[in-house]
């Protein structure tokens, strides 16, 4: 797994982002999602909202005015985020839109020098995503995809767990939410994998320090469905190092929700780690004593307040913007998560084993046809593979 500069504590963080001007942000997207990162950047004391963008005349004043923005009057408001950013002088992009927009905007803006910092999923294709990963390389402008759940701190604290007690052999989240989307995700293709399997892909890597190798997938879809794809999945990969993650998710079962964040069990040679979604991970090594120790400085990590999920990812794109350095996230380490999702479609699709390297490789070939800049076009051919692309960043 790559390795980047991890905020060890989103409280220092913006400790070390202060006495700074904030940095002047424009959202593209003015849905429910734009409409979080909207209030979220009036919120932080590092970010100042100046314009919001959308293409349907009257949501951008919507967002504005529940964002809770000072002067509402004052924030700009367009259809194109980018042009807008050019035209108010913006430090930062935050580009929540619908996936098949994240592609042509985040480009774009990569090429009008403006650093983005993108909602998941990085954009709708495996080789869509490739390509902006060479863009990024190209323009050599920062591209951060927001994952939410690593700024969850109980998720800090079982990777620092992990980390001293590993490495991990069997990793499982189990996630079940009755959940009857509307929209297109009711006639989306695999919806459930498409829209929650990346937070718990992102997270197994993040936690256990491992990446990928290849996943075996199956999917159903019960006859009270309202969804035209498989809401109901299981998913086997197999990692780096021998460890294996298993995926078990349903939006059609009805009765004992978990949380949203799944519920956890992490096994590894000096220790395993319970943690149900929400509350404080349950440790246990063999030493019942040192167990006791570590849980007890877990519980009191876990007491101060901080900010998590977008407030977080926030804050550390700014950060890593001052510093000069990777933000956690970035396009080329978030990569492999998205590949999960993908690698878990095809196995789905295919009905057998899928190699992600192979569909890195695939991806990069469709990826290279479709490519219309001659500077990206050559970083994507120049790639020995796409996996060494990765991981020498």
């Amino acid at each position: 797994m790559s390795s980047e500069s991890v905020i060890a504590d989103p409280n220092a963080a913006l400790a070390a982002a202060g006495g700074e001007r904030p940095l002047r942000a424009v959202v593209v997207g003015a849905g429910s999602m734009g409409r979080w990162w909207a209030r979220s950047i009036v919120a932080s004391p590092v970010t100042e909202l100046v314009g919001v963008a959308d293409l349907v005349e009257g949501m951008p004043a919507e967002s504005i005015a529940q964002s809770g923005a000072p002067d509402p009057g004052s924030v700009a408001i367009g259809t194109d985020g980018v042009d807008l950013a050019v035209e108010l002088g913006a430090d930062i992009i935050i580009n929540p839109t619908v996936p098949v927009a994240h592609h042509p905007v985040t480009v774009k803006a990569l090429h009008a020098g403006i650093p983005v910092l993108g909602e998941k999923p990085v954009t709708e294709t495996l080789p869509e995503a490739l390509s902006l990963m060479a863009h990024a390389e190209l323009t050599g402008v920062p591209f951060m995809v927001s994952q939410s759940r690593r700024f969850f701190p109980q998720v800090r604290e079982l990777k620092r767990f992990i980390a001293a007690h590993g490495p991990t052999v069997l990793t499982s989240a189990f996630f079940s939410l009755f959940h009857e989307h509307e929209g297109f995700r009711a006639q989306q293709q695999h919806p459930l994998l498409r829209d929650m399997g990346i937070h718990a892909f992102d997270t197994a890597r993040y936690i256990t320090g491992t990446d990928p190798v290849a996943v075996t997938a199956h999917g159903t879809n019960p006859p009270w469905s309202v969804y035209a794809g498989d809401a109901t999945v299981s998913c086997t990969f197999e990692m780096t190092g021998g460890s294996l993650f298993v995926y078990h998710g349903s939006w059609n079962a009805r009765g004992l929700p978990t949380y949203w964040n799944s519920e956890w069990r992490i096994g590894a040679e000096h220790g395993s780690a319970t943690w149900d979604g929400t509350g404080a991970p349950v440790l246990g090594t063999e030493d019942a004593e040192a167990t006791r120790e570590l849980q007890s400085a877990l519980e009191q990590a876990l007491e101060a307040p901080e900010p998590d999920q977008i407030d977080a990812s926030v804050i550390e794109f700014v950060t890593s913007l001052r510093e000069g350095r990777r933000p956690m996230c970035e396009v080329h380490e978030n990569i492999l998560s998205f590949a999960m999702v993908e690698a878990a479609v095809a196995s789905i699709d295919r009905g057998g084993r899928v190699v992600i390297d192979e569909l890195l490789e695939e991806a990069r070939g469709q990826a290279i046809a479709a490519e219309t800049d001659p500077g990206a076009r050559d970083i994507l051919q120049g790639w020995g593979s796409v996996r060494e692309a990765i991981e020498s960043r």
